[in-house]
């Protein structure tokens, strides 16, 4: 199975997510300074500088608002499982995917500071910690019947292996940002790398 290409980002495309960082920005400030539930939306919205219609259009709701970078993830699961109908060649290809786009947010410093923001900001709002569980449940929904066509696989199949690699990759974030909060550097690649050694390890061969 070969990993899909990146997406290229047309003028639009990058106009619409300068306008959702502009929107995760703001609600970030202030939720760190009112809390989720002591701000609007109205007042995220003016503080970006957009209207209301905009926002709601953009970031759906104001929890959704500073999961911005999370859809670097989603989108680039667009097309996996293009070719190939086995489920090692689908792994594969799933952590080539989440490996990318671990590399490509280790060198974005600002999308590194939003996450460490978001991550803390979650330690103690339960509103935003449902949010991305429903974001990631939703987003799982979105392609895994259709790779599971694709590739002529069940749905338990293609879902079990992106929850595996899903699983990876968020352990790999949460350390990383255990990692950076204690002061130390971490290497994103380098650490999805040593979870996947990890849990391997952990996992072992299934018993009988």
């Amino acid at each position: 199975m070969s990993t899909p290409a990146a997406p290229v980002e047309g003028l639009r495309d990058r106009r619409r997510r300068e306008t959702s960082i502009e929107i995760c920005a703001a609600a970030l400030d202030l939720f760190e300074q009112k809390g989720v539930a002591g701000t609007t939306v109205d007042e995220i919205a003016a503080r970006a500088g957009v209207s209301p219609r905009t926002f709601f259009r953009l970031a759906g709701t104001k929890e959704d608002a500073v999961f911005i970078d999370d859809e670097r993830f989603v989108a680039a699961l667009q097309g996996l499982g293009a070719a190939g109908d086995d489920i090692p060649a689908l792994m594969t290809g799933l952590r080539a995917v989440f490996a990318r786009e671990l590399q490509n947010l280790d060198a974005d410093p600002r999308a590194r500071e939003r996450y460490l923001r978001v991550r803390r900001l979650i330690a103690h709002e339960p509103g935003l910690l449902g949010a991305a569980i429903r974001r990631e449940v939703t987003s799982s929904d979105r392609f895994i019947p259709e790779i599971a066509e694709r590739i002529g696989r069940t749905d338990l199949e293609v879902r079990t292996a992106a929850g595996v690699a899903g699983l990876e990759m968020r352990t790999t974030l949460d350390e990383w940002a255990r990692r950076v909060d204690r002061g130390e550097s971490a290497s994103l690649v380098d650490l999805h790398r040593e979870v996947q050694a990890r849990l391997a390890e952990a996992v072992g061969p299934a018993s009988a």
